[in-house]
């Protein structure tokens, strides 16, 4: 099941990626994909895993921080969070 899990969190992480254009779907399909082997560090319940969950769970948040911050920048600067619009400006 953990497995499942695992890929479920993959396959969502990579449509959000590839299929959306807007940013704030790119951050969280980022993070599915940084997320996805959670789940199988917790079946392995080893101190080794749970600290690999920890600093997983740290780099989440670092990359969560950076992105609404720079998110927010772009926002403030253009107007709009459509990466459609990127390339136009």
């Amino acid at each position: 099941m953990p497995f499942l899990i695992a890929a479920a969190f993959l396959c969502a992480g990579l449509y959000l990626l590839l299929a959306r254009p807007h940013a704030l779907w790119l951050l969280i399909g980022a993070e599915l994909l940084l997320n996805a082997p959670a789940p199988l560090l917790l079946v392995a319940g080893t101190p080794e895993a749970v600290t690999g969950i920890l600093v997983l769970l740290f780099f989440a948040l670092l990359e969560a921080g950076a992105a609404v911050f720079l998110f927010f920048h772009w926002h403030h600067v253009s107007g709009k969070l459509s990466l459609e619009h990127l390339w136009a400006e």
